[in-house]
């Protein structure tokens, strides 16, 4: 089995590089997309970690912006004709919390599992539906926009989905089936009231690939995703930066992946992670 990693990027090479070592495994391959806005020189000696390539088609993102689903769809569509059996999608700020074996055998083990959390907004998530039911400027970039957003929802009438289908989501990190991506792919270029309608959303990415998915063939087959996020006290729309005092919680997870580090603020919580994994490895 291969499996495709894609890790969209924007800073921190040097963390980048710590997380490729960590998962580096043979049935691994790395696509790093790194956001159009920033320096691509400052990652460009990662060309020459093994199994590694960049996406050549850059989006810039901006966040709770649409930039981050264009991202996902031009890596995705880049490497779907190398057939991968799975496509992993996370963060150049995830970190893995087990082995790369252990992650590739609970793949083997579970294939044919699509695992991304579909949460719907009508209950698990309801506060969420705000987001995607009144107009969200998020993408324009013009001075006034939150102030005419805000006369869009007093004035316009109350969006309407294009297609029936229940909304879900929670995340935009996921692992799914190589025909899972392909289907997606398909999808979205076939559906342009679809996609125009999460354009006015916030943080689409959280919601557009779930809710394509859920509502598919696919839907049976989906688990919630592989990443373990702490968003305690978060009411700002990011979790929290994990940090050293959270290595306990860490260490007992039963996710693959934790997000989201910042070796600016704590480095010392990778270093305890790499010596896990190094010590796990090891046996």
């Amino acid at each position: 089995m291969k499996i495709a990693h894609i890790i969209l990027c924007h800073k921190n090479p040097k963390q980048v590089e710590r997380l490729l070592n960590a998962l580096a495994h043979p049935a691994f391959d790395f696509y790093l997309h790194i956001d159009k806005k920033v320096d691509f020189r400052q990652f460009e000696y990662l060309s020459e970690k093994e199994n590694a390539t960049f996406i050549k088609q850059r989006a810039k993102i901006y966040w709770a912006g649409y930039g981050t689903i264009q991202a996902t769809l031009n890596a995705i569509e880049e490497i779907l004709p190398k057939k991968y059996d799975y496509i992993n999608v996370i963060s150049g700020q995830d970190f893995p919390i087990q082995p790369a074996e252990d992650l590739y055998k609970f793949i083997v083990e579970n294939s044919g599992t699509e695992f991304m959390t579909c949460e719907s907004i009508k209950d698990k998530w309801k506060d969420a539906a705000v987001r995607v039911k009144n107009y969200h400027l998020v993408n324009w970039r013009i001075p006034g926009k939150y102030r005419i957003e805000k006369i869009a929802n007093k004035v316009l009438p109350a969006r309407k989905f294009p297609l029936d289908f229940e909304i879900v989501g929670r995340s935009n990190w996921f692992t799914i089936t190589g025909a899972a991506a392909s289907y997606l792919i398909n999808f979205i270029k076939s559906n342009p009231k679809f996609v125009s309608y999460f354009k006015y959303c916030w943080g689409a990415d959280e919601f557009i690939f779930a809710t394509a998915l859920y509502n598919s063939k696919y839907k049976n087959k989906i688990r919630d995703d592989l990443v373990y996020v702490d968003w305690t006290g978060q009411n700002d729309g990011h979790p929290r930066v994990l940090v050293t005092k959270d290595y306990d919680k860490l260490a007992s997870s039963a996710k693959f992946f934790a997000r989201k580090f910042d070796a600016d603020t704590d480095q010392k919580i990778i270093d305890l992670l790499e010596l896990k994994l190094t010590r796990l490895k090891s046996g």
